[in-house]
């Protein structure tokens, strides 16, 4: 069960690393203003942080499908980046929310469900992750080699005692 959990968030790593990749090509074929406007509205958030996130979100999904044991390392340090999001996501939400109440009226049943989503998606699951590969990690553990002069061997043994 542990392995196909493991494959499955390395599947979805990958996915959504390639389509973090491939989303800008597609919307620039087919929805060409509007991808040209958000390409230059958002240009130093596009080059320096969205497309080297999804690079590590590729590479990342294919070290978890081949279980690397540097996977192990950046798969934990996903989690407590998505921890740190959520956190800074659910602290800065409930302290504007007051001051932009003018602006935007936002309920309280509708800002329960905001911080329960939040709560969830950004804190518990990244929690939930660090636990549950704290707990895989011998799967991730780099077999390692012994040298060849610390296999015995009869045969070789014989050879030398003639």
């Amino acid at each position: 069960m542990r392995k196909a959990i493991i494959f499955v968030c390395g599947l979805l790593l990958l996915l959504f690393g390639a389509g973090g990749l491939f989303l800008p090509i597609f919307g620039y074929f087919w929805a060409r203003d509007w991808a040209s406007f958000v390409f230059t509205f958002g240009f130093p958030f596009f080059p320096v942080f969205y497309l080297p996130f999804a690079g590590w979100l590729l590479v990342t999904g294919v070290g978890l499908l081949a279980c690397r044991s540097w996977a192990w390392y950046s798969v934990q340090a996903f989690w407590v980046f998505l921890l740190c999001v959520g956190l800074l996501a659910l602290v800065s939400f409930n302290l504007l929310s007051p001051v932009l109440q003018s602006v935007v009226d936002v309920g309280v049943r509708l800002r329960m469900v905001i911080n329960a989503v939040l709560g969830l998606l950004l804190v518990l699951l990244p929690v939930g992750g660090l636990v549950f590969f704290g707990h895989v990690r011998p799967l991730f553990t780099a077999a390692v080699e012994e040298p060849p002069w610390a296999r015995w061997s009869a045969a070789t043994e014989e050879r030398w005692t003639e």
